[in-house]
């Protein structure tokens, strides 16, 4: 079985595969990279234009396209560049999983902007530091977190703040329908493959939470480890099965229910990300809650939904599980803590869902190691 795994991973690695790679030097250490990865982020979203027609987000009763995405994503990146923000400057989002913060994520990293992910569960105090720590020079917020900023707003009175999904009228406070209101094209700029990214706030040794700077080179290779560990995993089980790979035109589109925090790795480098480069749907949730998960996986076809193992058994074992189809849910899992043995068992027998989990860190820009199917099941 693991010879096997062994065989495919050196298939898909050596020079001529799909996932050759490669050493070079990177800030003057070794490193090695695979050899045909995009270059930065920017090169991860343009692409996306071919899914013009698709659905890209949902929430509640509202819908972008792709296309409208993009529209929207551009005009956010021509409103930063008309008020003086360029590359390398940083930009805050401090909101909610609403749709508008992975809109504003791509307005920022496809021209050389570097998020700042704020904690959406930091009190003032906590935004404060957070805030004096990286200088962002916009602070896009919702009306949950602007109440929190409007305690400490008087040591940022050089920063533009703007409101999602606020009151208007509010002092000091531009609204995000004006910024999204603009007319021009997103701002072409050169982003070297080590230029930060993100910066996503981690647990830290000093009492304080630290700032990961995440650049477009690790984030752009998260993305690669995924597809490669999610095309080792298939090709090895069918060569393992003794069946033939499936035709990519008969793989389900992606539509990924988001059920973490988009200021960390796991809902934004490897869900949205892994999903927005196949074209997929991220379907978001106002908060977790078992019954509306199972209702959107049945209204949304929904593909795969990744959490903490928790939200997995939440689902599994809610009473009105087997009232609701969710034949189209094909991953079920997650990390942040270990998926004891039952609950693997559990989501195997589920129904189409095959269990996965995985570990990272912020500081790597997501997942290190992860493991899922028939190898997990064996495990």
């Amino acid at each position: 079985m693991y010879k096997i795994y062994k065989e495919v991973w050196e298939e898909l690695t050596e020079k001529d595969g799909p996932f050759s790679v490669k050493e070079i030097e990177v800030r003057g250490s070794p490193m090695r990279i695979y050899d045909k990865a995009p270059s930065n982020l920017r090169d991860i979203w343009q692409p996306t234009k071919e899914f013009a027609a698709s659905e890209y987000l949902v929430f509640e009763d509202q819908r972008w396209t792709y296309d409208q995405a993009h529209q929207e994503v551009s005009s956010v990146a021509s409103w930063l560049r008309t008020q003086g923000i360029s590359k390398g400057d940083r930009v805050a989002i401090a909101m909610r999983n609403y749709p508008e913060w992975i809109l504003i994520y791509w307005a920022c990293v496809t021209t050389g902007i570097v998020v700042v992910g704020m904690n959406a569960w930091w009190v003032a105090d906590e935004m404060e530091y957070g805030l004096s720590d990286s200088k962002p020079k916009v602070l896009f917020a919702d009306s949950e977190r602007l109440q929190r900023f409007f305690e400490i707003n008087s040591d940022f009175a050089g920063m533009k703040v703007v409101g999602v999904r606020t009151e208007k009228g509010q002092p000091s406070v531009i609204d995000y329908q004006e910024v999204k209101g603009s007319s021009a094209a997103s701002p072409e700029v050169d982003i070297e493959p080590d230029h930060d990214a993100c910066i996503f706030y981690t647990s830290g040794t000093t009492g304080y939470p630290k700032g990961a700077q995440l650049t477009h080179r690790g984030c752009v290779h998260n993305i690669m480890n995924l597809a490669f560990a999610g095309q080792l995993s298939l090709s090895a089980t069918c060569r393992i099965q003794m069946v033939p790979e499936p035709d990519p035109k008969d793989t389900p589109i992606p539509s990924a229910l988001v059920t973490t925090p988009m200021f960390h790795v796991t809902a934004n480098n490897c869900v949205a990300h892994m999903t927005t480069i196949a074209g997929g749907k991220l379907v978001h949730m106002y908060r977790w809650d078992a019954n509306e998960a199972l209702r959107l996986i049945e209204r949304e076809k929904i593909t795969s939904m990744s959490g903490v193992p928790v939200m997995s058994r939440e689902l599994l074992s809610h009473p009105e599980f087997n009232k609701y189809d969710t034949s189209s849910l094909l991953n079920l899992g997650g990390g942040g803590a270990q998926l004891q043995p039952d609950l693997v068992e559990k989501i195997d027998s589920s129904g189409e869902a095959r269990p996965s989990t995985g570990y990272g860190m912020t500081e790597t820009c997501g997942i290190i190691t992860s493991i899922a199917g028939i190898f997990f099941l064996d495990k």
